[in-house]
């Protein structure tokens, strides 16, 4: 910029350049003789000037030098852009943190593949236990574990699974490098028949695939294991293990075809019940009830049907950490709708209750003498024939043979029994239990009155308390409950609290029932002077356990741990975090299902 206050205009022309004024200066570097020039009419490029786009340009025919710079007017800013841009900045860092995080959990950290698909769709039982389900388990269970004193000192998943291994006491096996260097946090355990034979199959997952080879074959050889006991395939993220009295190795195979073509993790009845447990759980059970029905008779017999008739489809539960303590939620897909139906309101009622530190809740439902019978119809099978028509199976101990049997078992427990009085000893006890002694046989002890007068008296009861609702509860004190603060009602579905009475003196046999009860009607309620201050629903577990439950509910109960380790310190000696127990079961689409809850101190 000229000092001068009033510079001269230029005096040429203002579409040519100035006179020398593009000339190279003095000792600038210039082509030696001889070499290239351009010939007279060839392409020479120009330098184009730099332009911004959208701007006025120059008049046409005004001068502009190569390479200069056309300058840009400065425009009137645009108003309401820049909050918006902020905005979607820092909504897109938010969208890559969430997928990162995603993206960190289910490939980095979820150590495992699901183990449902390792294992063949026929399998009667399975297991899954992930240590790392999501973010907000983990956390949880380790904060959950700390607070009791044997574990406070667990501060990752990685040490869980070192107290494990160190509590097993295996024998030649190398925690850290047989196990901890190559397994994961997700593994699974199924039962499984193949060839007349029950295998237990299990998927754990890798980390290391070659650690693994090298672990898994150090287990197998601290066992004393053959390859048909314990056979096992290493897999880039897992590995399937098949144990077994023997044919382990070929049920291995069997496995892993079946698992390729119908896993579990895709057949109808596992897939629709682990879709219902859709929450993140640190442990899932579920069991395939026809097949446990089938496993029991090949084991009990006639048990084995009773099994079938009492419950069939299958089960599932998966335990899982909340805020305050575990959570255990189950659901029965039955093939038949679930007997025992819950009602509206009961949860209701349970929390109108005294704070007592039990409370029980208990709908009955209308259809209870369905209930019973299939009850009845399991327990007949194992009650035995009536006593008047029965007769020991084996001779019973004579006084002699008793005191010569009493001799031997005191040998036997005190691991001083002989190896040739071990024949004698056997014998003897098999007839003990079978068949008693001649003073005193088994057979009138063992079952006891006539199984139609047991009918006879529960069709009796269950007629009284159809559609009923009952409910009670206590509180601690002395060496069980304080008798002041007991309270109990039953609000029968029809005016036949008298009978209900009557029916309880009877059971009594002449013990005097305690002043107080009183009789109105349908209702039954008896109230001590001494019950709980306020009621359930005050309490804030009880509250939010009751957000938690089934919409109808057949029974709600209730345990005040912290009050049961006040009055009974040595029994919850180690045991000091735990403050509270609820359990409600009702039913849902036909299904019976439930939640239990184990509340756990600050």
């Amino acid at each position: 910029m000229s000092s001068d206050p009033s510079p001269q205009p230029y005096p040429g022309d203002p579409n040519q350049p100035p006179p020398g004024g593009y000339g190279p200066p003095p000792g600038a570097y210039q082509p030696p003789p001889g070499a290239y020039q351009a010939q007279p009419g060839a392409y020479q490029p120009q330098p184009q000037p730099y332009v911004e786009q959208g701007v006025p340009q120059q008049p046409a025919g005004a001068y502009v030098p190569p390479g200069a710079y056309s300058p840009v007017p400065m425009q009137a800013p645009r108003k309401g852009r820049g909050p918006k841009v902020a905005v979607a900045a820092i909504l897109s860092v938010v969208l890559l943190a969430a997928v990162g995080a995603v993206v960190l959990f289910k490939f980095v950290l979820n150590q495992g593949p699901d183990p449902a698909e390792s294992f063949p769709a026929t399998a009667s039982m399975y297991v899954e236990l992930n240590l790392d389900p999501s973010f907000d388990q983990t956390p949880k269970l380790l904060d959950h574990l700390q607070k009791f004193e044997d574990l406070e000192d667990y501060d990752d998943t990685n040490e869980l699974i070192d107290g494990f291994i160190e509590e097993s006491g295996i024998d030649g096996v190398d925690a850290d490098e047989d196990i901890n260097s190559w397994l994961g946090r997700r593994h699974g355990l199924a039962t499984w028949e193949h060839d007349g034979q029950t295998f237990a199959v299990l998927s754990l997952a890798s980390t290391d695939a070659g650690a693994a080879e090298d672990g898994m074959a150090q287990i197998r050889s601290a066992a004393g294991a053959e390859e048909e006991q314990l056979a096992y395939t290493v897999e880039d993220d897992h590995v399937l293990v098949v144990i077994g009295e023997e044919g382990a190795a070929d049920a291995l195979a069997a496995a892993e075809t079946e698992a390729a073509d119908q896993p579990l993790a895709e057949s109808d009845q596992y897939s629709e019940a682990r879709a219902w447990l859709d929450e993140d759980q640190l442990l899932v059970h579920w069991v395939d009830m026809e097949a446990v029905g089938d496993i029991a008779e090949m084991t009990t017999g006639a048990e084995g049907d009773a099994v079938k008739d009492l419950y069939s489809g299958h089960l599932i539960y998966g335990f899982s950490a909340f805020d305050d303590g575990f959570q255990l939620t189950y659901r029965m897909f039955g093939d038949a709708d679930h007997l025992w139906t819950g009602t509206d309101g009961l949860v209701e009622s349970a929390g109108a209750l005294p704070a007592s530190d039990v409370a029980l809740a208990a709908y009955v439902p209308e259809n209870i003498d369905e209930v019973t019978q299939g009850w009845l119809g399991f327990f007949e099978e194992f009650y035995g024939v009536d006593a008047a028509e029965s007769e020991p199976v084996e001779a019973p101990l004579t006084a002699e043979e008793y005191a010569e049997y009493t001799e031997l078992d005191t040998q036997y427990w005190s691991d001083t029994l002989a190896p040739e009085d071990e024949a004698r000893y056997w014998e003897l006890d098999s007839r003990y239990w079978s068949a008693g002694t001649e003073e005193d046989p088994w057979v009138e002890e063992t079952y006891g009155p006539d199984f139609g007068e047991v009918e006879s008296t529960v069709n009796d009861l269950t007629g009284l308390l159809a559609g009923a609702t009952l409910t009670g509860g206590g509180s601690f004190g002395g060496d069980e409950f304080d008798p002041d603060s007991l309270h109990f009602a039953a609000n029968l579905a029809e005016d036949r609290a008298q009978e209900l009475q009557d029916y309880i003196e009877t059971w009594s046999e002449g013990e005097p029932l305690p002043e107080g009860i009183e009789v109105d009607g349908s209702e039954l309620s008896y109230t001590g002077p001494a019950t709980a201050d306020g009621t359930l629903a005050d309490d804030d577990r009880f509250s939010s356990f009751a957000a938690n439950t089934p919409g109808q509910c057949s029974v709600v109960a209730w345990v005040d741990l912290s009050r049961a380790a006040e009055e009974f310190p040595d029994e919850f000696d180690g045991l000091e975090p735990l403050s509270a127990f609820a359990w409600a079961h009702g039913a849902e689409d036909g299904d019976g299902t439930g939640v239990m809850r184990l509340y756990l101190k600050d």
